[in-house]
């Protein structure tokens, strides 16, 4: 994920959205996750 320039967390009761766009405007990755697979995604 090093082209990533812009990360969206759209946060919900149970669930997160996660989208991340390169420098273009060019969409690089679209995630849904849990509260556990959330807290594992920051720490990397």
């Amino acid at each position: 994920m090093s082209s990533v320039t812009l990360i969206g967390i759209d946060i919900g009761k149970h669930t997160f959205h996660l989208h991340a766009q390169d420098k273009f405007g060019k969409e690089v990755m679209r995630k849904k996750c849990s509260r556990q697979q959330m807290m594992r995604f920051l720490a990397n």
